[in-house]
This record gives structure tokens, C-alpha cells and sequence, in this order.
């Protein structure tokens, strides 16, 4: 087996480039046959992903990713978009060095990079694993997600963590709260329209809107209990505004996990949602943001191969 290697050095506050030298040193240690790029700025991931397909298309080759979610989240991206079909489709590992590491913990990554390293190199095969994709219709584009997407309250309390200050750690429940709060002050709700197959319903005062396939977010939250990403499946929840006793009960049980059992929100599951706002909102995939926007989003499972033994396996 030959890994072609991603690195983004800035991932995990830097912590990134030095994972790399241990990781190095085990693979030349261990003879393992590898090539490795840096990136240097944004698009430099999917860049790389595309162009290792090219050229390696037809070689039994696995990219390895050594980074955050967000790195994860452009080479998974550049992969799919450069494979010619689903049979060609090379496979994909992981060692998490960044600051909320959600699809490690989704999937059953150890978060030290050595074992996360061991944990390619004794996997014998590759399993494909549930990820989440999305048309933009208004943009005729499409985009595949490792964790989740929302629009709204989530889109905006993470752009205003990420705003303020470098964060080094991810946020606590408090921390989570105390943005929460801010946000949901200037927050308005806006109207939502989601469609199921023959089904449609409306919310007049959306403003939590998350489609998920694993139940990790921001680090510890778990925002999609009944999500896994063994099955070919999907969890959105919706919530609407309220008055503040009742939108600030919402939020408590959306930061503890427990929003999709309340009676305050709606639970979906299934594998197919088609998602219309009627006015410009914020928007977040696998925590970046995707800008301020009118959403038309059809959203459906995908998969993709993981080259990776995991952890509860």
C-alpha cells in the first residue's frame, strides 16, 4: 500500500506541524511507502486531492489527511469531484489535529495522532461510510459533508466563536452558551419550507436548522443521536422561535443533546430533504461557512471508502 498525504500545518493552532514529524518519523521507521504536500493557504486541500487522483488513479493508493475537519472536508471534496465514477473513488484516512475534531469522534479516531496513524496501518480493507451531500440549486453546485450542515443559529454562533479570537480548544457548553445567547439577540427567525418526497411542511419562525450524519458538533455536542454513519441515513431537526423562557429551554437541550426529543423541535430521519428559505441566511458545512444566502438545498446521502480501522471495530 502507498498513502499520499495531505498536511495542513496550521491545523490545531499549529499543533499540525509537529503531529507531522512524529507521524514522518513512524512511517520512515517503519518503511512505509509514502509522498506528502503541504498546504500553504485556502483551496490548497482540494487542489491536492484532485491532482493525487489524477495522477494516481489507477494505483492502489490511500490519501491520508493530517488536520482538522475543514481540511477533511476539502480533500474529501476534491476527491469526489475528480473521481470519474463511484468504482474509482480512492480511499480516504484520517489523523485529527484540530480544534473540535467531530468526524474523529463520529467515526472512532483516536485524537493522538500515532494511534490514529496505527489505525490506518493495520486496516485491511476499506469500508464506505455514510456522508451527507447537498445541490445547491441557486448555484448549481454540489458539495458532500462529513458531519453537518446548518443554516441559521449554528452558522452564526460559530462564525462569532471563530470571529472574536483564535480559539485554541473546543468551546465548552458555557462558552457555547454565553455565544448562544449573543446570537439569539439580533437572530431573526426566517420562514422554512422542507420537503420530503410527497410531504411538505412550513415553519414561519425557523431558526435551528441542522442536517446531520453523525451526532458530533462543535467538539462535544451531539446534536443528531440517532445518526450513524454505518447507516444510509440523515438527521434533520428543526426548531422554531419561541418565546425567550421556551427559546432559551431549546437552546439548553440543543447544547446537552437533547433538542431532537423535545417538544419544541421536529426531528426528521430519512435519507432525502429538500430545504427553501425565503430569505438570506448564514450557513455552515462541517463547520465553515458557506456565506449569506437564499437556501435551496436538496439534500441526500452518499458515501465514501475509508481506509481506517476504528476504533470500537
Amino acid at each position: 500500500m502507498h498513502y499520499s498525504i495531505i498536511i495542513n500545518p496550521l491545523a490545531g493552532n499549529g499543533e499540525a506541524k509537529h503531529a507531522w514529524q512524529a507521524i514522518k518519523g513512524q512511517l520512515d521507521q517503519e518503511n512505509i511507502s509514502y509522498r506528502y504536500q503541504l498546504t500553504k493557504g485556502a483551496g490548497d486541500a482540494e487542489y491536492f486531492a484532485s491532482r493525487i487522483h489524477r495522477q494516481n488513479a489507477d494505483e492502489p493508493l490511500t490519501v491520508i489527511v493530517v488536520g482538522g475537519d475543514g481540511t477533511l472536508h476539502d480533500v474529501l471534496n476534491g476527491l469526489i469531484k475528480a473521481a470519474p465514477s463511484y468504482t474509482a473513488q480512492l480511499p480516504l484516512a484520517y489523523i485529527p489535529i484540530g480544534i473540535n475534531n467531530d468526524f474523529a469522534k463520529g467515526y472512532g479516531i483516536s485524537l493522538d495522532p500515532l494511534k490514529a496513524l496505527q489505525q490506518i496501518l493495520t486496516a485491511d480493507h476499506a469500508q464506505r461510510i455514510n456522508i451527507g451531500h447537498y445541490h445547491d440549486a441557486i448555484k448549481e453546485q454540489d458539495h458532500y459533508f462529513l458531519n453537518n450542515l446548518g443554516i441559521g443559529f449554528d452558522a452564526a454562533v460559530i462564525s462569532q466563536a471563530n470571529g472574536r479570537r483564535k480559539r485554541r480548544r473546543p468551546l465548552s457548553r458555557f462558552g457555547y452558551l454565553r455565544h448562544a445567547l449573543s446570537v439569539l439577540y439580533d437572530l431573526q427567525p426566517f420562514n422554512l419550507m422542507v420537503q420530503r418526497q410527497s410531504s411538505r411542511e412550513f415553519f414561519k419562525k425557523a431558526y435551528i436548522v441542522i442536517v446531520a450524519n453523525h451526532p458530533y458538533m462543535s467538539g462535544h455536542l451531539q446534536v443528531a443521536p440517532t445518526a450513524k454513519l454505518t447507516e444510509s441515513s440523515l438527521d434533520l431537526v428543526v426548531a422554531e422561535r419561541k418565546n425567550w423562557l421556551i427559546t432559551f429551554w431549546q437552546v439548553w437541550r440543543f447544547i446537552h443533546g437533547k433538542l431532537a426529543d423535545s417538544h419544541f423541535a421536529t426531528h426528521y430521519h430519512g435519507q432525502d430533504f429538500h430545504c427553501t428559505t425565503t430569505s438570506l441566511e448564514f450557513g455552515q458545512v462541517d463547520g465553515e461557512q458557506i456565506g449569506n444566502q437564499f437556501m435551496d438545498l436538496l439534500i441526500s446521502t452518499a458515501s465514501y471508502p475509508f481506509y481506517q480501522q476504528a476504533l470500537n471495530n
